[in-house]
């Protein structure tokens, strides 16, 4: 089992997808990617909870994997114990044998019945090999124009998600629409979702206000500021002390 986890360790740090898209920063973010990942893996070993073919999750491929090795794992550890277990009370072979045969015809079954009636369009998501960030750039290319507040979503990711995908998405999309939104106030345009846009993201002359006001800062002091001040406060006039 450890192995078969550093295996999807490597997978995912060697694709660039080991850090979860939860918008956390420092040790946080790295602590969290720990423990989501091993929980994601042991949860598909043991139990092939379908949803976590997710590409955010373990993905398509490596979850098509680890229910493989998952299975083929269960009749070597079976080998392992009837040649090297020397102990008093030792399980008979054959019943050993005969649970793990009846455990792995019931999953087959179980994934011939799910693979029998799903979607036909959903397969591929099996084997797929997407990762967070290619996932989400497919779902943002989805989008409609005019779907603002379903595109604002991806603002609240983490930006190593989508800033992998160049400027001609994301900051195209706010370069061309900010004027907009100051002057409509969409219900999702607020103070939380304008802190967490990259300065490069808002347009100059907006930038340039919110410097002016303290509303916005460079990037090694955004992070510090945020909690404290209030954009759309500042903006207005005063700054909190």
């Amino acid at each position: 089992l450890g192995v078969d986890i550093g295996i999807f360790y490597l997978y995912k740090i060697m694709r660039g997808d080991f850090l979860t898209f939860l918008n956390l920063a420092g040790i946080l973010r790295f602590v969290t990617a720990i423990l989501s990942r091993f929980g994601c893996k042991i949860m598909v070993n043991f139990t092939m909870l379908m949803q976590f073919r997710h590409p955010q999750e373990a993905g398509g491929l490596p979850f098509a994997v680890s229910i493989l090795t998952s299975v083929v794992g269960s009749f070597m550890a079976v080998y392992a114990y009837s040649n090297y277990y020397n102990g008093d009370e030792m399980i008979e072979i054959e019943t050993l044998q005969t649970v793990i045969g009846s455990l792995v015809a019931i999953w087959f079954v179980s994934a011939v019945t799910f693979a029998s009636v799903i979607k036909r369009e959903y397969l591929h998501t099996f084997y797929d090999t997407d990762t967070s960030s290619t996932y989400n750039r497919k779902a943002f290319l989805h989008l409609r124009e005019d779907q603002d507040l379903e595109k604002s979503y991806y603002l609240t990711i983490h930006p190593d998600v989508y800033k992998a995908w160049g400027d001609e998405l994301i900051k195209k999309w706010t370069i061309k629409n900010w004027n907009r939104w100051e002057k409509e106030k969409p219900v999702w345009f607020t103070d939380k979702w304008i802190e967490a846009v990259p300065n490069e993201y808002i347009p100059f002359e907006w930038r340039v206000k919110y410097k002016k006001t303290k509303g916005r800062v460079d990037d090694s002091q955004l992070q510090k500021r945020r909690g404290s001040i209030s954009v759309r406060e500042l903006v207005g006039g005063k700054e909190e002390r």
